[in-house]
């Protein structure tokens, strides 16, 4: 399962550190929910939401950062 992390203002996909995108073919697939919830959390990146592909890109599960409980 692809997973990735979405600006939630924008509706774009992470891609790199400089690099968005509105094509969830084209975003950076983080592999693991852990992995992605780390990455957010030391980049410091706001307004972010970890969006979970199911069978179409219209049937993503979307969860916004404010939900998880960081402890790191």
């Amino acid at each position: 399962m692809k997973t990735l992390l979405r600006d939630i203002a924008t509706h774009r996909y992470f891609q790199s550190l400089d690099r968005w995108t509105a094509d969830i073919d084209e975003a950076y697939d983080f592999g693991l929910i852990a992995r992605a919830v780390k990455f957010a959390h030391k980049a410091s990146l706001p307004g972010l939401e970890l969006i979970l592909p199911l069978d179409s890109p219209e049937e993503a599960a979307a969860f916004p950062f404010e939900k998880f409980r960081l402890r790191w």
